[in-house]
């Protein structure tokens, strides 16, 4: 894997499993690590040792990226090592280890989270410029989900 620059970095708040692939074994779940070469677990002397041992940085071996939350998945024999990754890697992690509509789901969610967390500056800015707050509850109200 080629080493990227970490300025800027968000903090790490979540996790990921690299795993071994063996030539002729059962694929295991997640998404090929190649995709992800912008992760920055990359760049540390624990991964490339880890990597290293199984023959993995020689082609010698596949490497998987797992999100965390699909652990369960990984058959017990198979290497693995868990290493720390921020909220964004995660969720790119996801989106690329999932089929095509499920990644658009993510990402639409995701978006909606930021919407919201954004939602109660949108509110005191639209009080400062002189909004009701019966105008304010009509166009910023979160609709209840429907049970569908």
């Amino acid at each position: 894997m080629q080493a990227r620059p970490t300025e800027g970095s968000d903090a790490v708040s979540d996790s990921a499993l690299l795993v071994i692939v063996q030539p002729g074994q059962d694929a295991a779940p997640g998404v090929d690590a190649r995709r992800l070469p912008e992760l920055e677990c990359w760049d540390t002397a624990a991964v490339h040792g880890w990597l290293d041992a199984f023959g993995a940085e020689d082609g010698e071996a596949l490497v998987r990226v797992v999100p965390a939350d699909e652990a369960d998945l990984v058959p017990e024999a198979v290497p693995r090592l868990e290493v720390p990754v921020t909220e964004q890697e995660a969720e790119v992690i996801a989106r690329a280890a999932a089929t095509p509509a499920v990644a658009e789901a993510q990402a639409e969610l995701a978006a909606f989270r930021r919407t919201l967390a954004e939602r109660p500056a949108m509110i005191r800015r639209a009080e400062a410029a002189g909004l009701s707050p019966a105008r304010i509850e009509r166009y910023a109200a979160v609709p209840e989900p429907s049970a569908g």
